[in-house]
């Protein structure tokens, strides 16, 4: 049974519904930022040893490496409505989309890139992108924004 399907109607993930109000959508948004985190944690060994090439040769193990950075891609995705916008989730929006884009490029470089989604590169260019807009409200911001920019 999907554990997501026990969800109050106005909080369903993929569905809008004469429920749904704008609370609701606001909580379903957090709730999804959740759930990526709670995958993230489970597939995060995955990519470790994935990138620092311990992974072993199982299809098992390279599966969940690239689920791994599938939700990389997607928490920068859903997060992109947000970027421009300053509210309660900017602070951890700017930290978890960049952490999100080191990821995707620190397997780039690691020699996995075939286990990456094909559309990395641009998320990775929205991130720069989201961090230039916000670099003059934080040094770390900015740092950020130069690390990724001579990695990528």
């Amino acid at each position: 049974m999907n554990r997501l399907n026990s969800l109050p109607a106005g909080l369903h993930l993929d569905e809008v519904n004469e429920i749904t109000s704008a609370l609701h959508t606001s909580l379903r948004f957090i709730l999804y930022g959740h759930l990526i985190d709670c995958y993230e944690l489970m597939y995060w060994p995955f990519i470790v040893d994935c990138i620092h090439g311990r992974l072993r040769c199982s299809p098992e193990a390279e599966e969940y490496a690239r689920k791994g950075f599938l939700l990389c891609v997607q928490r920068i995705e859903k997060n992109e409505s947000g970027f421009y916008k300053r509210h309660h989730g900017t602070w951890l929006m700017l930290r978890s989309c960049t952490r999100s884009a080191f990821v995707l490029v620190a397997g780039a470089r690691s020699g996995v890139s075939y286990l990456l989604p094909n559309n990395w590169k641009v998320v990775v260019r929205k991130v720069i992108h989201l961090l230039e807009y916000w670099q003059e409200e934080s040094s770390d911001i900015r740092d950020r924004r130069d690390i990724l920019l001579n990695l990528s």
